[in-house]
């Protein structure tokens, strides 16, 4: 059962019996799409509609109507309202001194049949499944409901079109009342979206102006239809107003895109510019503007109509995707197919209006161009789609250059030397193009040296002498010449690399393809070998800090190689919960239902088992404090104050100290770096404490100012030293709480001597964290 509220079920009801009574009215009551007008006391045919029933029934254009349903056409309501000839089931016509009688009216063309029933009463059944899907898994909130309505307005609207050719009154005022609320709607549904997004650019009290200004008009054609004085000079104002409501709608949302476009949000923004346009720009500019500036239209309503789809379409696409897809780049393809094919568009539209004997309107060039393009940007659009997908299918491996990158950088990740992977480059190449005989060499700069990895002709390199000397080089260059082709791999002051190949064994010239392979894998190459030389140079460091223990790491190195053990002391942590202690826990259990299950062990073998129980407990409770040394439990969760609260009471029932902690004068946000650095400092400094120190009370205080976070602590301990600083360093663990905060940009002070306890303060600088509401 669904679950709506009365409320919904009404409007519900509301537009599906509406869209009802629109499909019955368009099939009882065919479209007769006469178009007449008083002259003289008389009322003449003055124009009969394409595919309308007058139209395939050859109505006589300058016929004079003598009654409709037996009665005169005057009191016929839509004659004398709207100077047009519907709903009639009979009517006769005298024209040329000939009375001709229609009666027989029924049977709508095939063409009506598509346009004003089939195609509308699908998009309303596919606006209804949409609705429902936003009901069911968008989290209920005021703008679904919103966006539902607005759908539900934009369907039944396009229904009612059916109703409105035919002047039927209800499809008259039901048209003209939600094609002006939609946009309404539209307008405050944005409203509360981006209100539940905390993002505001225009003002609650425009769509408040907006509802009772569409509300009026709305009322009027009501009264307007019912008393049937339709007034000429309230015509044209509807049709107005949609206009406004339309430039109203695009100017908020592209705002906000002008706003926003750098945010979070931008691509919604961007999502909702292009669903707009593609519904209602050819509504607009092809069929409002031309009909109410000129008198003309470009399409037809009901072609323009068909373009809504677009709405529901996008929003719903919004309001249930977490990630969208990258509109920036389908744009960016529009745009480009629709620049292409303006000459092709234009070249056929006036050849065939070359080749049409008789005169086109402009109109005609129009519409004729803009299919055109439509259909070569349609065309372009699916050729790069099918391209993509089927390319691998409809070319030999042997030109599946995409591959072969791929292969070659999977065998790269194996190498070692640069020598190495220059051979996986050579046998790559070798396959894939199908050349003869391939050499690599290096040749210095400055004299004439070269360095090779295989035997090369001597004739091929007093080629290179010839050709090559003067040559400008870049990465990626490919040299032809009449005795093969080369590409640099390598390319510096000192020396030169390069893949020379002899030539294809079909003896063709390099095509634009292969040329662009050729490229992308020497690039490839080189920062592979670039890498290679700056791996083996910080190898080179590493070595040199290790052996000497009095430098001082640098900082990234610091972040780098605590950023690893937390990572490890994680991994280990997981495990042995995973595994030890689980087991541990299941052995307990079974020991513990083996006690009281058992009612024949004898006291001294029930004491010995009870023994081993509380040992086995005691082993658990250790192996969770390991675990929770190695990975603090919930830490992102609880904060620093709170987890540092929690490390100092565990710490307090091992040690013979009283460790004293204020922190009224911290309220700094920290990432989880700079957090878990400071936890694992304070326990650093505690175990020293409880080992070195005999120290009976210990003092730490946390505070923050505006750019740096201060850590001090003291105790009355024995104290150290302090003039061999290195050496105690070493021995009692300090040195790694310096390097942890010299990896921070952090820095340390340290006042201590034999017998004055030990204190020290650490400061941090505060990197903020900046998240961007979505």
């Amino acid at each position: 059962m669904l679950n709506f509220k009365w409320s919904q079920w009404l409007v519900l009801s509301f537009f599906v019996l509406s869209a009802c009574y629109m499909i019955v009215l368009s099939i009882t009551q065919p479209y007769l799409g006469i178009d007449v007008k008083e002259r003289q006391g008389e009322w003449v045919v003055t124009s009969v509609h394409t595919g309308s029933w007058g139209d395939r029934h050859s109505v006589p254009l300058g016929g004079e109507i003598k009654s409709i349903n037996n009665a005169p056409p005057e009191e016929h309501r839509s004659v004398s309202m709207f100077n047009e000839l519907e709903g009639a089931y009979s009517f006769s016509i005298q024209h040329n001194g000939q009375e001709t009688a229609y009666t027989d009216i029924e049977n709508s063309s095939p063409i009506h049949w598509l346009l004003y029933i089939v195609l509308p009463a699908l998009f309303f059944l596919v606006i209804l499944g949409i609705s429902y899907l936003v009901h069911k898994r968008v989290p209920k909130r005021y703008s679904a409901e919103q966006l539902i309505l607005f759908f539900l307005a934009i369907a039944t609207g396009y229904l009612s079109n059916s109703g409105a050719v035919r002047d039927n009154l209800y499809g008259l005022f039901l048209n003209t009342g939600l094609f002006l609320f939609a946009p309404v709607i539209l307008i405050h549904f944005l409203y509360n979206y981006f209100q539940e997004l905390n993002i505001y650019w225009f003002s609650k009290k425009i769509v408040y102006l907006l509802y009772i200004t569409v509300g009026a008009v709305s009322l009027l054609e009501g009264c307007f239809l019912i008393t049937e004085s339709y007034p000429a000079v309230f015509e044209p104002i509807p049709g107005f107003l949609l206009l406004v409501l339309y430039i109203v709608s695009f100017y908020i949302v592209y705002r906000g895109l002008f706003i926003h476009k750098d945010a979070a949000v931008g691509p919604i923004f961007k999502y909702m510019a292009v669903g707009m346009t593609i519904a209602f720009f050819p509504y607009i500019f092809l069929y409002l503007i031309p009909a109410l500036a000129f008198g003309v239209k470009v399409i037809s309503l009901e072609v323009g109509a068909m373009f809504l789809i677009a709405l529901p379409i996008t929003f719903m696409y919004l309001v249930t995707r977490e990630r969208l897809i990258d509109i920036d780049f389908v744009m960016t393809r529009v745009r480009y197919y629709m620049i292409l094919s303006v000459i092709p568009s234009l070249a056929l539209m006036f050849t065939i209006g070359w080749l049409v004997e008789e005169d086109l309107f402009a109109v005609s060039y129009i519409q004729m161009f803009l299919l055109f393009q439509s259909s070569f940007v349609i065309f372009l659009s699916v050729k790069e789609v099918l391209d993509f997908k089927l390319q691998r299918y409809l070319f030999s491996a042997r030109y599946g250059y995409q591959e072969s990158m791929h292969r070659m950088a999977q065998d790269m990740k194996d190498q070692s030397n640069a020598v190495d992977l220059m051979k996986v480059m050579r046998d790559e190449v070798k396959n894939v193009l199908n050349v003869r005989d391939i050499y690599i060499y290096s040749k210095h700069n400055k004299r004439n040296m070269y360095c090779v990895y295989d035997q090369i002709p001597k004739d091929i390199i007093d080629h290179f002498d010839e050709h090559l000397n003067n040559y400008h080089y870049d990465i990626g260059s490919v040299i032809e010449t009449e005795k093969g082709f080369g590409v640099i791999v390598g390319y510096s002051l000192e020396k030169l690399t390069m893949m020379w190949c002899e030539g294809k064994k079909d003896y063709t010239n390099l095509n634009r393809d292969e040329k662009t392979y050729l490229q992308t894998i020497s690039h490839n190459a080189n920062i592979a070998i670039q890498n290679m030389n700056t791996i083996e140079d910080l190898l080179k460091e590493l070595r040199k800090l290790r052996s000497d223990q009095t430098q001082k790491y640098p900082t990234w190195l610091s972040r780098l190689l605590f950023t690893i053990a937390e990572n490890q002391r994680k991994q280990l942590s997981i495990d042995l919960h995973d595994t030890v202690l689980q087991e541990q826990l299941y052995l307990y259990r079974k020991m513990d239902d083996l006690i009281r299950q058992r009612n024949d062990l004898t006291p001294s073998l029930h004491a010995e088992l009870m023994v081993y129980k509380e040992s086995l407990l005691d082993s658990i409770h250790l192996i969770r404090e390991t675990c929770n040394e190695l990975r603090p439990a919930f830490i992102e969760e609880m904060g620093l104050v709170q987890s540092l609260k929690n490390l100092i009471h565990q710490y307090q029932l091992r040690s013979n100290f009283t460790v004293y902690f204020t922190d009224e004068r911290f309220d700094a946000e920290l990432d989880q770096e700079r957090i878990l650095a400071i936890f694992r400092v304070v326990q650093e400094l505690l175990t020293n404490a409880m080992k070195h120190s005999d120290a009976k009370i210990v003092k730490l205080s946390l505070s923050s100012q505006e750019n740096h976070v201060m850590l001090l602590y003291s105790d009355n301990g024995k104290g150290m030293d302090y003039s061999v600083q290195r050496d105690l360093f070493s021995h009692i663990g300090l040195s790694g709480i310096e390097q942890r905060v010299n990896g921070l940009n952090g820095h340390l002070e340290i006042e201590t001597s034999p017998g004055e306890g030990f204190k020290t303060m650490i400061t941090f600088p505060i990197e903020i964290k900046r998240e961007v509401q979505v």
